[in-house]
């Protein structure tokens, strides 16, 4: 699991921009947008193989922001917090058979200042945004989206 884990999380952005590096140089303006987690900038128990994929992640786009810079080509990462999905529903699920009171919240909002599950809209509006011409300053950087969970 841990190396399907890094096959998934680094190796396969690593290759699509070994791929999409060249011809945004050529074009002198590229945006890179990594998805990444709340768990790239923090570690959770029983997380080790997420939370290292995460973090190397967050490395790779750093390195790929410096060698961009000349070029016009940005890279970041975003870091959604816990977000409605398919996946989520299914470990609430999981949780609260497993006995868990009001999982959502003692579980996996216990760290979290802002009550509520990040929207999948959300995450598309901050892409979106770092792919514009408005965010060419930006690079670099890890663009949180988790309510909080990092300021405590």
């Amino acid at each position: 699991r841990f190396d399907l884990l890094l096959r998934v999380m680094v190796t396969a952005p690593l290759r699509l921009m070994q791929q999409c590096l060249p011809h945004m140089q050529q074009r002198g303006w590229g945006r890179i947008v990594n998805v990444s987690s709340v768990h790239g900038l923090r570690a959770s128990a029983n997380k080790a193989g997420y939370v290292a994929a995460k973090h190397a992640l967050e490395g790779l786009s750093k390195v790929a922001a410096i060698e961009g810079a000349p070029h016009g080509i940005t890279s970041n990462c975003v870091n959604p917090g816990y977000v409605r999905t398919p996946l989520v529903e299914r470990q609430l699920d999981d949780l609260a058979a497993a006995g868990a009171e009001d999982p959502l919240a003692t579980v996996l909002l216990d760290r979290t200042p802002v009550k509520r599950l990040l929207e999948p809209g959300e995450v598309a509006a901050a892409v979106l945004w770092l792919c514009g011409p408005g965010s060419g300053f930006v690079t670099g950087s890890s663009l949180t989206l988790d309510g909080g969970w990092t300021a405590t």
